[in-house]
């Protein structure tokens, strides 16, 4: 029987349980090798800034896999420094197809069409809703009741291939972000290890993203990258969903869908230990992260905060300190 190679694209820990499957699928069907891995090139990390390279790199390193890696533009992290490169160096390797998970780059049209059967995306939504990088902290803010895994064909754009399969599962009220993905993800890995055999056979049905089972048009929504702003929320809105549960629904979706970051932050006027001219205490406007929050009788609850600065506290301690006003 043939070998089909396989050229893998990630970069996080969720690419790493796909991976982990693939290599399980090699073991059981020596059809299938992982021939090489991209994955992207080692950041600076943490508050140190540690150059640290990702957790895909550090696995093909473990299994001896062949590794490359390629800079991102860095006015468009999403797109190549260098496309032509990135194509002419991966000719050679020679896959038969393409899997893609958690890798963040788009992937050029050459090097896709270059490639057998193809390529194959997993991406942690039914689509084609919420499309783009940002898929499960939408689903919680906007307060939907299930999510899912798609796997579908790669294309030219972002997740708009054709579906090759989907499973649904639903959003718990505890539910946050991090672990909502891992589990989309391992989810997608074991869908894909079912359906990759019958789609190199060509036995594999694909539907277009854009019909529903009865062939109506459906709604494309999409998930733009979150940025640190967007965890703002103003003080007189935290305080109004704390003391009279204005709003509090919808700040402890975003609490669990920003968590950890970039979180729920605000910027709170406190009374400082400093002194002014006229020796009256300074009133200081200062960044305030919410570690931690819950529901409680449809009102916020804040548990534990962090001052700009400072050492994080439990609310208690920060309240019984700071006194902070409301304007």
């Amino acid at each position: 029987m043939q070998t089909t190679n396989i050229l893998f694209f990630g970069s996080t820990t969720d690419s790493v349980l796909v991976l982990e499957k693939l290599l399980h699928l090699s073991t059981v069907h020596s059809q299938f090798s992982i021939s090489a891995i991209v994955t992207q090139p080692p950041r600076p990390v943490g508050r140190e800034k540690t150059i640290t390279p990702t957790p895909v790199e550090q696995w093909a390193k473990e299994h001896a896999i062949t590794l490359l890696t390629f800079e991102s533009n860095p006015e468009k992290p999403w797109l190549y420094a260098d496309e032509q490169l990135v194509i002419d160096t991966l000719q050679p390797v020679a896959a038969d197809i393409i899997i893609s998970a958690s890798y963040g780059i788009k992937i050029p049209t050459a090097t896709i069409t270059a490639a057998t059967f193809g390529g194959i995306n997993i991406h942690p939504s039914i689509l084609p809703h919420w499309r783009g990088a940002d898929p499960v902290p939408w689903a919680i803010l906007s307060g939907d009741h299930q999510i899912g895994v798609s796997i579908t064909t790669l294309t030219e754009s972002f997740d708009e291939g054709k579906i090759l399969a989907q499973e649904k599962t639903p959003i718990t009220s505890s539910d946050t972000s991090d672990p909502l993905r891992t589990k989309l993800f391992s989810i997608g890995a074991e869908l894909l290890i079912d359906i990759l055999p019958r789609y190199i056979e060509g036995k594999l049905k694909t539907t277009s993203q854009l019909t529903d089972t009865h062939g109506k048009g459906v709604t494309i929504q999409y998930a733009r990258k979150f940025k640190r702003e967007d965890g703002f929320e103003a003080w007189e809105t935290l305080f109004q969903a704390m003391n009279e549960g204005t709003d509090a629904a919808r700040i402890e979706r975003k609490y669990r869908a920003l968590h950890p970051w970039p979180g729920i932050w605000t910027k709170i006027k406190t009374n400082e230990n400093q002194m002014n001219n006229d020796n009256d205490k300074a009133i200081n406007e200062k960044r305030l992260k919410i570690l931690k929050l819950h529901l409680s009788n449809g009102k916020i609850v804040i548990d534990d905060v962090q001052l700009e600065g400072k050492k994080p506290v439990s609310w208690k301690q920060f309240d019984e300190a700071y006194f902070p006003p409301i304007a």
